[in-house]
């Protein structure tokens, strides 16, 4: 037994992280999964948020101008219209092309697990996409910013529609 703190390590033994009682968190795996659940929510909320303003906006529109001639004589509620029908496309492709990635992943791992424990044993030593894919972390980031702002602009445009009424 040591008199006070962990065993001195060896060079090259690495020591299971700490528990920590009476914590928030008992140790870093549990401070990580707090943080990918939370990110889980917050995503999901931008996605729920936007086809719900999106839905707004087209009842927006159609309660300030009344009819599709009218809509169609203000150019920025056509604008405004236009970028929702383009935010639930892209948003509905995005979503498409995300099922697909994650399928090519699943095939990929599949097909070798010898292999797919191999990559999982070395993305734990540095920053990595694992068990990703670049794609799937390009196109998750991109389809947040078209979630999050085309909504919101479509929505300026929508106010401006009304203003230049």
């Amino acid at each position: 037994m040591w008199a006070a703190g962990p065993p001195p390590q060896s060079a090259g033994q690495v020591l299971p992280p700490a528990k920590r009682v009476g914590a928030l968190y008992s140790d870093s795996t549990d401070a990580l999964k707090a943080v990918r659940e939370d990110y889980l929510c917050w995503t999901g909320k931008v996605t729920d948020n936007s086809l719900q303003l999106a839905l707004a906006i087209i009842a927006a529109n159609w309660a300030a101008f009344g009819s599709v001639q009218k809509i169609l004589n203000n150019r920025w509620s056509k604008f405004s219209l236009g970028l929702v029908i383009i935010t639930l496309g892209l948003n509905l492709f995005g979503a498409w092309c995300m099922g697909e990635l994650h399928q090519h992943r699943i095939d990929y791992a599949s097909k070798d697990s010898d292999r797919w424990d191999k990559e999982c044993a070395a993305a734990l030593s540095h920053k990595s996409f694992w068990p990703f894919s670049r794609k799937i972390d390009y196109l998750g980031f991109s389809l947040r910013i078209v979630k999050a702002w085309f909504p919101l602009a479509a929505g300026a445009l929508c106010l401006l529609a009304l203003f230049k009424a």
